[in-house]
């Protein structure tokens, strides 16, 4: 059951504390960074803790304000800041009552937990769902940048600020520290990829700043305690405020409503692609800039591989553009080659019908007016068949089967696409298929298309029962299709031969739409050179239908 909506009161309670817990921890952080150490210790702490809790509460409020896996997540995010904001808090009172903070401590415990509830939060926000190859790629990108992160960090500064202490809580506190670091560096890498519904999405933003920020006050102050030289309440402990101050105005972000995309899907942007690799070639320049003797060609080459690398991601967002640039391309080329049949004979006979329709006897119109509706319900299905071939669904299809006679198909599929051109038919005239007449049609209109576009002066279709199913095949006297195009020419957009020449017309989706319907019902299709013009030969197979069921006429 899906939570209540708050009210509006909530919302602006929520907004008024997130903005003032943000207007408080900055301009303390500004002042901290700007004027140094404040002559009141005892003030400054209670002003640092309450900004930092305020922070906590304000996004934990906001995340409850949210329905569903934003609730969690958000929740989960201010959970992580309130931990933080507790830490301080213990830690301020610790300080006031005994003088000195003992380590490790109960503030210690807080600022521990923070980091898990943090990451698993950033981990749990919506997204759009990718498909299933962008998946893959962001698990890689994921996995090569977050790794790449770890070890970058471990030579940056891991190293030198992990320690064994002589208690073993101590020990176990100086390792998870700087992990809670890496957790943060890899919740920064989960949000660098991450693809939001919302045009701009401030509130992911401004987390983003208050986790990058956080993890680079950690990072020095790791630094400055190993060297001893950490000064309390100076500009590090901006920087922590700024970081407060940033999860604060995103709580208020969360509260107002979104700006949502105009499509459900957009592309992954370029620097989201890169970015993970950035850290790739971060540890290769350490490893560059730390290395000398032996290792420092080794390492000269590793930092060229990773550079390689960096600008093969770039070259490949480039040719994924221009992949999506060609394939709506082949999308606008295609709907006007499966349009332009139809099309072509409505507007004639139409064009007839308005000039010279009272000359024209009965018999005459009512052809007419059959082509028309024939080649109008034909543009229907091709509207549609487009619309399934853009989902992979043509093969699944609703068929409306029924007996039909095959000399019938064969004489409609030919008025509609060969209209000035002369077909040879050869059709036994008590041949029937039980299958959709429409469909069936589509398919020979397409094999007729293609016979007329790349033959030359001869077209056959001929029809035979052979058992259980009724063969079609429509030949013609073209210079057929290269052995080596065979298997492609079956391929949405691929139009063998002729893939680069622009002045034969054709997108490549006829035989695909062809070769689905087929399926569809059962049957089978493949190409073979003609045996009776020596040219092409497209043939398919349809189950019979029982002469006692026969619907049409052989006129």
């Amino acid at each position: 059951m899906s939570a209540e909506p708050r009210p509006h009161y909530f919302l602006n309670a929520v907004r008024a504390f997130a903005l003032a817990a943000a207007a408080v921890a900055f301009g303390y952080g500004l002042f901290l960074v700007v004027a140094g150490p404040p002559a009141n210790f005892a003030n400054a702490g209670v002003a640092y803790a309450g900004a930092s809790m305020a922070a906590g509460i304000a996004l934990t409020a906001a995340g409850l304000a949210n329905k569903g896996r934003a609730r969690v997540a958000w929740t989960l995010i201010g959970a992580g800041v309130a931990c933080w904001g507790i830490g301080e808090i213990v830690w301020v009172i610790q300080g006031a009552l005994t003088g000195e903070i003992p380590y490790p401590g109960v503030a210690d415990f807080f600022y521990v937990a923070g980091y898990p509830f943090i990451f698993a939060g950033v981990v749990f926000l919506p997204y759009l769902r990718p498909g299933r190859y962008e998946r893959i790629r962001l698990a890689l990108d994921a996995t090569a940048g977050t790794l790449s992160l770890a070890a970058v960090m471990w030579v940056a500064y891991l190293n030198r600020v992990v320690s064994v202490g002589a208690d073993p809580i101590e020990t176990i506190l100086n390792l998870v520290y700087p992990f809670g670091d890496v957790l943060l560096a890899t919740a920064l890498m989960v949000l660098a990829m991450r693809r939001s519904e919302d045009r701009l999405d401030l509130k992911v933003l401004l987390v983003a700043a208050g986790v990058a920020l956080t993890m680079v006050a950690d990072v020095i102050f790791s630094l400055q305690v190993a060297a001893d030289t950490f000064v309390e309440w100076t500009w590090l402990d901006g920087i922590w405020l700024f970081s407060y101050s940033a999860f604060a105005l995103a709580a208020f972000m969360i509260t107002r409503p979104s700006t949502a995309s105009e499509h459900a899907y957009r592309p992954v942007e370029g620097w989201q692609l890169v970015a993970p690799y950035t850290a790739v070639a971060s540890l290769f320049v350490i490893r560059l800039l730390m290395s000398s003797g032996n290792s420092l060609i080794l390492n000269i080459a590793t930092t060229a591989v990773a550079a390689l690398i960096i600008g093969r991601q770039a070259v490949a967002i480039r040719e994924r553009k221009e992949l999506l640039e060609k394939q709506r391309d082949d999308l606008v080329a295609s709907v006007s080659h499966e349009l332009r049949t139809p099309l072509t004979g409505i507007q004639g006979y139409t064009q007839l019908l308005m000039d010279a329709g009272d000359a024209l006897d009965p018999v005459e119109r009512h052809e007419m007016l059959e082509t028309i509706n024939v080649s109008a319900g034909q543009l229907g299905h091709i509207v549609t068949d487009l619309i399934n071939v853009a989902r992979d669904r043509l093969q699944n299809v609703r068929l409306y089967r029924r007996p039909y006679l095959a000399a019938d198909l064969v004489r409609e599929a030919v008025a509609t696409a060969a209209t000035n051109r002369a077909v040879a038919i050869d059709v036994d005239p008590d041949v029937s298929v039980s299958a959709d007449p429409d469909r069936v049609r589509q398919v020979l209109v397409n094999l007729l298309t293609n016979a007329i576009r790349y033959g030359r002066s001869q077209i056959k279709v001929v029809a035979r029962e052979d058992g259980k199913a009724v063969v079609f095949a429509v030949h013609d006297d073209g210079d057929g299709v290269p052995t080596k195009h065979q298997s492609d020419i079956w391929q949405r957009f691929e139009r063998g031969a002729y893939r680069h020449n622009a002045t034969v017309p054709g997108s490549g989706i006829g035989l695909s739409v062809a070769k689905d319907l087929v399926i569809a019902h059962g049957g089978t299709i493949r190409y073979r050179p003609s045996d009776l013009l020596g040219g092409a030969c497209f043939e398919f197979t349809l189950p019979t239908a029982e002469r006692v069921e026969l619907v049409g006429s052989t006129q």
